[in-house]
């Protein structure tokens, strides 16, 4: 039985710092582009891990209210 591929975007380990000063990883960038690109709004390569990771929830949110999800 095939099994679907994984979002990157379901991807908890993408999306949780271990250092927060640390730059944004390669999966939080992939996550966030994506995230940026459907609300329409600016990408910002220049965050820290937990400044993504606050992005990352707060496009989430946004992009559920305005789709209604």
């Amino acid at each position: 039985m095939a099994t679907s591929p994984k979002s990157v975007l379901d991807d908890p380990d993408a999306s949780t710092p271990h250092d927060p000063d640390a730059p944004i990883t390669g999966d939080q960038a992939d996550i966030l582009r994506v995230l940026c690109e459907n609300a329409g709004e600016p990408f910002d390569a220049s965050l820290t891990q937990a400044q993504a990771l606050q992005r990352i929830e707060a496009l989430r949110g946004h992009l559920n209210d305005t789709q209604n999800l």
